[in-house]
């Protein structure tokens, strides 16, 4: 069974926030590393926790279009979000990053809708060609 758009949005977001909590780990051991201290990986982990939430909340859909509606629905959570880490940019990057990932896949889904409307419309002309040389 594919992956929906739901399920790979939580899994990028929990793989997300295991990895920064990795490097808070090693950070906090003493390894040096370029890039977000140990307290702010700690922080933008959360954050990505805080998304995965989110993504938990609105639950799974039989429905393809029905789940990409309500994801697109917490756009305007996850930008509030954002503003709301204002001192902390990284942090302010994982929601909208979210945000982001969300518009992508919406945009990805309806390209395929328009791929797949296209083939059906291939389709039918393919069947009158077939049905004329007969």
């Amino acid at each position: 069974m594919a992956e929906t758009a739901r399920e790979y949005l939580i899994h990028r977001f929990r793989g997300d926030a295991q990895s920064l909590r990795e490097r808070m780990s090693s950070l906090q051991r003493g390894v040096n590393m370029p890039g977000p201290d140990a307290k702010t990986s700690g922080r933008m982990a959360d954050a990505c926790d805080d998304v995965v939430q989110l993504l938990d909340a609105i639950g799974a859909h039989e429905d393809v279009q029905s789940e990409l509606a309500a994801l697109v629905a917490l756009i305007p959570q996850l930008e509030a979000r954002a503003k709301g880490a204002g001192q902390w940019p990284p942090v302010r990057a994982v929601y909208a990053g979210a945000a982001t990932r969300i518009r992508e896949v919406e945009a990805a889904e309806a390209r395929a809708s328009v791929t797949d409307a296209r083939d059906e419309d291939d389709d039918e002309v393919d069947d009158d060609i077939d049905d004329d040389d007969a």
